[in-house]
């Protein structure tokens, strides 16, 4: 037992910055971006990566905070994820005092293109493409015609939103993203029927329609250009890229079901060796990582759900070694613990996203999804590594020097007597609420009770002596 106090101790001192309670990340943006032109690169997998949108959150409102000249998005993707980038646009961005501006260099697809409608101003790479805005599940397939129709009835207030805000043409942005009727622009120059997408070329996008661009406000060639076409300072200009924390912090977000498996698989090693060694270490390594991060990251990994996750600790280290048996503390402390880990990944900006009924645009899905997901996968694989530990782990050099192989004569003093009184009859000395004393023979011993309770004096008959507990069951 007081190796599982220094193991508690050791975590709570690790994890002391959690501070109970708060629900500010650790880590803080580092960049002044005071009278800077911010620039963010959305690469070809960025919107498939749930992460680069929690920074893309955090730049943008450190951006506003610090009085940032402008912010441009340098977009060349094929699409990504359709809720986030709808969140970016819709939530995060229209709080922008300061100047947003897309450039299209060259591939703004899908939720690409969602994010050039979402900015003040739109340029076009000479070879630059924009629109397919048409909503795919994640893997690229269609949806079900039911889900299709909740969708898209959603994002036509989308639609209406950002063409209120941005002054867009909104049935540009219809022709991109629906299927459901013909649309004609700049005199008819450029055409869509009801069974296409729009996507236009950079020449298309500044052509005249109703007297102003049709989306686009420009032709550039490179990102200088565009800051010339804005009259902004290239020397302002810098690249808001992760590093230092925030790196570290998206790391263990990616990584956090590896942490998770290996802080579970060191802490069920722990209960199986003697003493405090190298799995403590491990286990407390892991999850002081994952915590730690995670509050980095922006999630919810804040004070209040280390204390619900050392609590759960505490009552598997009750149930293991002081009150064995009755499986409700060991029962109540996985659940606590499995609430804290999956709690403790959720995206904080996502659940407040979530919170506002009015304005949020994610379920509960999107909430706890990959949370989920990700102590499922820790978890099963702890489970399976910890399966092949205890076939094979007998013959592993290292526990093999934490045991011995002797063999024990009879007579020394060390040999366990407890083999013997399995299948013995006991009369119960004391109540059994799961454990107390037991007579069997002429002597007195500590006992369990395999059905969690016993009254004083009931027959019971020794069904398991493992060396550490002896359990009876009622005859």
């Amino acid at each position: 037992m007081k190796k599982w106090m220094r193991v508690l101790l050791v975590l709570a001192a690790m994890l002391s910055g959690l501070h109970a309670g708060t629900e500010e990340p650790l880590a803080k943006e580092s960049e002044d971006f005071t009278n800077k032109v911010i620039w963010l690169k959305v690469g070809e997998k960025s919107l498939m990566n749930k992460h680069s949108f929690k920074y893309w959150r955090n730049v943008l409102k450190q951006a506003e905070a610090q009085g940032a000249t402008a912010v441009i998005f340098d977009i060349d993707t094929p699409g990504g994820y359709a809720a986030e980038t709808a969140d970016l646009i819709t939530r995060v961005m229209p709080e922008l005092t300061i100047r947003s501006i897309a450039f299209v260099n060259p591939e703004a697809t899908s939720a690409g293109s969602m994010i050039a409608f979402g900015c003040d101003k739109i340029y076009m790479h000479p070879r630059g493409t924009i629109g397919s805005t048409g909503i795919v599940n994640g893997t690229g397939a269609e949806i079900e015609p039911v889900m299709r129709a909740k969708i898209e009835s959603l994002f036509q207030s989308y639609v209406k939103i950002v063409a209120k805000e941005r002054g867009r043409n909104p049935d540009v942005m219809k022709a991109m993203m629906f299927r459901d009727q013909e649309f004609s622009f700049a005199d008819g120059k450029v055409t869509v029927s009801d069974k296409e997408l729009l996507n236009l070329i950079a020449d298309e996008a500044i052509m005249v329609h109703d007297g102003k661009p049709l989306l686009a406000d420009g032709i550039c060639e490179d990102i200088d250009a565009v800051l010339v076409a804005e009259g902004l300072d290239k020397t302002t200009l810098v690249s808001a890229e992760p590093r230092g924390f925030q790196a570290f912090a998206q790391w263990v977000g990616l990584v956090s079901p590896i942490l998770i498996s290996v802080g579970a698989l060191a802490l069920f090693m722990e209960f199986k060796t003697p003493g405090f060694g190298v799995f403590g270490v491990i286990a407390m390594l892991a999850f002081g990582l994952f915590f730690v991060g995670n509050n980095m990251d922006g999630n919810l990994a804040t004070g209040w759900l280390f204390v619900l996750f050392m609590a759960g600790v505490v009552l598997l280290i009750l149930e293991f070694f002081v009150i064995p048996g009755t499986f409700i503390a060991g029962a109540v402390g996985v659940l606590m613990i499995l609430a804290s880990l999956m709690l403790a990944m959720v995206d904080m900006d996502v659940y407040e996203s979530f919170k506002d009924k009015e304005g949020g645009v994610f379920g509960l899905k999107a909430v706890f999804g990959f949370p989920l997901i990700y102590v499922s996968v820790g978890l099963t694989c702890s489970l399976v590594l910890s399966a092949i530990l205890m076939r094979f782990v007998p013959s592993v050099p290292m526990y093999d020097r934490l045991t011995s192989r002797a063999n024990l004569e009879a007579g020394t003093g060390v040999e366990h007597p407890f083999s013997e009184l399995v299948g013995k009859v006991a009369i119960t000395k004391t109540p059994l609420a799961p454990s107390g004393k037991v007579s069997i023979e002429h002597g007195q011993y500590d006992a369990v009770a395999r059905s969690g309770y016993v009254e004083a004096g009931v027959e019971v008959e020794v069904v398991e002596a493992d060396g550490m507990r002896i359990v009876v069951d009622v005859v």
